[in-house]
């Protein structure tokens, strides 16, 4: 990056607001932005809530791309990655009196590998889309296909790690992901997403070039991320994979595969038979398991050991062939690690079962981290070469003496750490009523569902639809909609019935339309104007006692006799959640309109106060008595 002058965050706002006629100065942003500057001055851990509409992805990007340093922003969501691209760089690029260079990361899988291409058309048929994309793709970015390649096509000519022979490889200076890794390699601030951020950070750095500020937006759904990544499984259908991609490529001995087959039928076959549908904890290793994990150890050790000195050498084929085991070997490692960790019940560790139906086509074994924190801590607040880390959301903060103990306790923050909360620049007072009915039946009582059916009726009606309705669980969401879609004189639509982008879009363009939809859409998604003026939440979304790694922490939480699973995990978690569905209404300042949560403890429990005194600073209401419409209501405020 180029030599910096002694440009100040408000230099640059001043040119902002010179500079571009539509730019609305709000004071939150430049708050923030002095914020993540202090914080960045400091070489510290900067942990900030700032509210919708503060800007908060620009007012990060100034202070740190006058740092001078190499700056990695990591976004947990697509859109969110688009808008740095295409929305908040391109900004920073035209007010800054220097150059700076940005590039999208993503994983290697993304781009097709041209090599295992051309060798898979040797192999069998491709689809003559893919010929004709890739004729003309300057990228090889599998985003640029408009369809999705069928079974595990894209699986075998993608771009592979551990299928790769560099510089040995005919096709290295046209590779697509080394031109990408060349332009990252280049850049002042890469633009990543949380899944791919812990990969290079666990993988000490191989695949994002040294960087000295990292700044973790939509930070909140980090801890859930890691957990996922970090997890490990084993699945028929895994097996299944392994075996037939084996046979294909290297050609073990028959009896390894046949040995590992048998044992993964007669294991996953009785737990099959045994489990009950759901997800089970496995506090002890089922039977057959030490079988199958014998197996899968001496096929690796095979893999590992091969030089195959008795092929013909020609045209790298030992090396393609070494490459191709070590990729197996790699696969069954995983297997192997979930199964090991599985016998020796590691207590750091939690295991289940998940039977989703019972045709027993997605049986899974997973093994999953207790707690992230720590993992956080070593391959993140640790990482080498790493200055400073912002983290930052809309909703990190919860109630209790510091707002932000859950979060920093969920990912292993540092003692001394810089933190605030930045208020909304909205006026959530004068735009938005909070509805709290205090009349209907606990949720967990036989009358709720009908009685919140006829509530939410009677809500559709008065916002004249335009609403999102929010619920904890597709057996909830899927009932109501039954019940209600025929009797609505909107146009209603539930969640499963287009992809997620799609349904968002129909949404947008169906006027007065309901949208009925479950945990996915309650954030990430953006709607401006009176077309969204309505979001009904069925219940307080504590998490469901039957989530493996829930009632693990749970029970960790319990054996401390001092701490309360409920004030610790339970409540901070459900507020966290309600605040994303909540932040679906107002996204602009001219935006008006409802929240209707139809769950009486909030104003009946103890915590219920503490929930409120979370969520924006709305007009809270218990009745819509005598109300006939919401543009009346709204009138009222």
């Amino acid at each position: 990056m180029a030599e910096l002058s002694q440009l100040t965050v408000e230099d640059i706002f001043a040119r902002l607001e010179e500079m571009l006629p539509n730019y609305e100065h709000r004071p939150q942003q430049l708050d923030f932005a002095k914020a993540v500057e202090r914080t960045l001055k400091q070489s510290k851990t900067g942990i900030f809530e700032a509210g919708t509409g503060t800007g908060k992805s620009l007012a990060a990007l100034i202070p740190a791309a006058l740092s001078g340093k190499r700056v990695v922003v990591s976004t947990a969501t697509i859109a969110l990655q688009e808008q740095y691209i295409h929305k908040d760089i391109p900004c920073l690029q035209s007010i800054l009196p220097f150059e700076i260079k940005a590039a999208l990361v993503k994983g290697r899988r993304n781009y097709i590998g041209l090599r295992r291409y051309e060798e898979h058309k040797l192999e069998a048929e491709i689809d003559s889309r893919i010929i004709n994309w890739l004729n003309d793709s300057e990228t090889g970015d599998r985003s640029e296909l408009d369809f999705l390649p069928v079974g595990e096509l894209w699986s075998e000519i993608s771009s592979d790690a551990d299928d790769c022979l560099r510089n040995k490889c005919s096709s290295f200076n046209k590779c697509f992901y080394f031109k990408a890794r060349k332009e990252a390699e280049q850049a002042d601030i890469l633009v990543v997403n949380h899944a791919l951020l812990l990969i290079d950070a666990a993988s000490g750095g191989n695949i994002l070039p040294p960087y000295e500020i990292l700044i973790i937006d939509e930070a909140h759904q980090l801890p859930d991320i890691a957990t996922n990544s970090f997890s490990v499984g084993l699945s028929p259908r895994g097996i299944q994979m392994l075996a037939s991609r084996a046979n294909k490529q290297v050609t073990p001995p028959s009896y390894l595969i046949h040995n590992m087959e048998e044992a993964a039928n007669e294991l996953f076959s009785r737990l099959q038979e045994t489990m009950p549908l759901g997800k089970t904890r496995l506090r002890k290793a089922p039977e057959c398991s030490s079988e199958l994990l014998q197996s899968l150890i001496i096929l690796r050790d095979w893999l590992t050991s091969q030089e195959f000195e008795t092929v013909l050498d020609v045209d790298n084929k030992r090396d393609k062939l070494k490459l191709k085991a070590k990729a197996l070997a790699a696969t069954a490692g995983a297997y192997i690690q979930c199964l090991d960790l599985l016998e020796v019940q590691d207590p750091d560790w939690v295991f289940w079962f998940e039977k989703p139906d019972r045709t027993g086509k997605k049986i899974e074994i997973t093994a999953a981290p207790l707690a992230v924190n720590t993992l956080l801590e070593d391959h993140i607040f640790n990482k080498e070469s790493l200055d400073t880390t912002v983290w930052m959301s809309a909703t990190l903060a919860t109630s209790g003496e510091d707002p932000f103990a859950y979060y920093k306790q969920q990912v292993g923050a540092p003692h001394n750490i810089i933190q605030e909360k930045i208020s909304s620049p909205f006026d959530y007072k004068n735009q938005s009523v909070l509805y709290l009915p205090d009349n209907l039946p606990e949720p967990n009582t036989p009358g709720f569902a009908s009685a919140a059916c006829n509530e939410i009726e009677h809500l559709l009606h008065l916002s004249n639809g335009r609403a999102f309705v929010l619920f904890t669980s597709y057996a909830a969401m899927n009932n109501a909609y039954i019940y209600l879609a025929d009797r609505l004189p909107f146009a209603s639509k539930r969640q499963g019935e287009m992809p997620r982008q799609k349904l968002i879009e129909w949404f947008k363009e169906t006027p007065n339309s309901v949208l009925f939809a479950t945990s996915s859409f309650w954030e990430g998604v953006s709607v401006d104007g009176d077309q969204l003026s309505c979001v009904i939440i069925d219940r307080i979304p504590f998490q469901t006692p039957d989530d493996p790694v829930y009632e693990a922490r749970c029970e960790l939480v319990k054996a401390d006799a001092g701490a309360s699973w409920f004030t610790s995990l339970a409540l901070p978690h459900a507020i966290m959640r309600l605040k994303q569905g909540v932040g679906r209404l107002i996204r602009t300042k001219s935006d008006r309109g409802i929240v209707a949560i139809l769950d009486p403890r909030m104003t009946k429990k103890y915590y219920g106060r503490a929930i409120i005194s979370c969520l924006p600073p709305m007009t809270l209401v218990k009745s819509l008595k005598n109300i006939e419409s919401l543009d009346e209501l709204l009138t009222r405020i």
